[in-house]
């Protein structure tokens, strides 16, 4: 798809006397959202970032039921279905049971292909600058922006995107709190049978079978022509399955997962495996004039639970609310823009993120009495409820 953005290209050391509404710093997921959401309301953005194109990144690869409800709000979904593959059907495995084939929309994809159509989305209101920015000088009325060629852009608000980079963040003095180090471990890769043979299952979710393999589960699930594996574990980076598994995934998965293979079968996989660890972090000192931190830039999430892209849409259709306010009236103090930060749709999302990262490692790996009894009444509810559904269906 071509895209109808304004680019900026490198440019010499110059000075833009053009004041954009708002300047979004990071052209990844949310910024890229934020651009589009805001320039359908009619603001003038700048979308700063210094790849002209996302390259391959190991970050969220689908999206599952209720994101879509964030999605369709913000007018999306065409961009998803056009760079993903769906799935309806989900086959959940749980102690190594079959538990349900269970309906699901489900839709899988690669980060950078997601980027890049997002930004190939972006309409003549967004001019693209993809430049380095080196300092912020932020202020209560107009904001200004260095870029590393020394160019100058002016603006009324900026929009940090900027993911886990802390350069810029820094330069603002808005500091980092570790609320868990290394608290999870993803690893992703893709996979396809042995011997010509076909899954037997149109995607899969499959939960570990004991405490001891420190693993939350492993899902599968279709992305164009090959099958995705995602696998969400507790291992600190050091652990000496990480290397198992970066070196020999199949070895690693069995031993680990001993169930698995009835399912999967003999596979092989057919590119590099990625691995990527997860910290929980916050940032303090956020409130200041003229900028807005949304996504992973004011908070990360567990990518186990599936929460980081929710948040980062919410803060996209939040922001979205505010902006006509603010534009509205002169300045661009904390004291109007702490409205988005203490927006409830906001600060309950992002609390529940929290509760969830929390819960899903303990439930994990948490070997207390009171834990097993959740697991217990997770399972026990969970084949009630799909006892539940086929009894319904015999009166239908």
């Amino acid at each position: 798809m071509k895209s109808n953005l304004t680019v900026s290209p490198r440019p010499g050391t110059t000075s833009s006397n053009q004041i954009s509404d708002v300047t979004i710093v990071g052209a990844g997921a949310a910024g890229s959202m934020a651009a589009i959401a805001l320039a359908r309301r009619g603001v003038s953005v700048t979308l700063v970032d210094m790849r002209a194109k996302h390259p391959a990144e190991f970050r969220c690869e689908k999206i599952v039921d209720e994101q879509l409800e964030y999605v369709e709000q913000l007018g999306l979904l065409d961009v998803f279905e056009r760079i993903g593959t769906r799935v309806d059907q989900m086959l959940v495995v749980r102690s190594g049971k079959i538990e349900e084939l269970k309906t699901t929309t489900e839709i899988g994809f690669s980060y950078q292909d997601l980027v890049n159509s997002l930004r190939a989305s972006l309409s003549g209101h967004v001019r693209f600058v993809n430049e380095r920015v080196s300092e912020i000088r932020n202020s209560e009325d107009t904001q200004t922006i260095v870029l590393g060629s020394g160019e100058v852009l002016s603006t009324r608000l900026v929009v940090l995107a900027t993911g886990l980079a802390q350069g810029v963040r820094q330069n603002l003095g808005i500091g980092r709190d570790c609320v868990h180090d290394q608290h999870s471990l993803c690893v992703g890769f893709s996979l396809r049978p042995k011997d010509g043979h076909k899954f037997n299952f149109p995607a899969l979710t499959y939960y570990s079978e004991c405490l001891e393999s420190r693993i939350a589960y492993i899902t599968l699930f279709p992305m164009g022509d090959i099958m995705r594996a995602n696998l969400f574990t507790y291992h600190d980076y050091n652990d000496p399955f990480v290397a198992e598994v970066r070196n020999d995934p199949v070895s690693a998965l069995y031993r680990a997962l001993p169930g698995l293979e009835k399912y999967l079968g003999s596979f092989e996989k057919t590119d590099d495996v990625r691995i990527r660890m997860a910290d929980l972090d916050k940032v303090r000192n956020y409130l200041q004039h003229g900028v807005v931190l949304i996504g992973d830039a004011f908070q990360t999430s567990c990518p186990a639970t599936g929460t980081g892209l929710t948040r980062c849409m919410n803060d996209v259709l939040r922001l979205s609310e505010h902006i006509d306010g603010w534009l509205a009236s002169p300045l661009m103090s904390k004291g109007k823009l702490a409205s988005f930060y203490n927006d409830p749709l906001k600060t309950s999302l992002d609390a529940q993120a929290t509760h969830a990262a929390n819960y899903a490692r303990r439930f994990a790996t948490d070997r207390s009495f009171s834990w097993d009894l959740r697991r217990i009444k997770t399972v026990l509810r969970s084949r009630f409820n799909v006892m539940e559904a086929s009894f319904a269906s015999l009166f239908c």
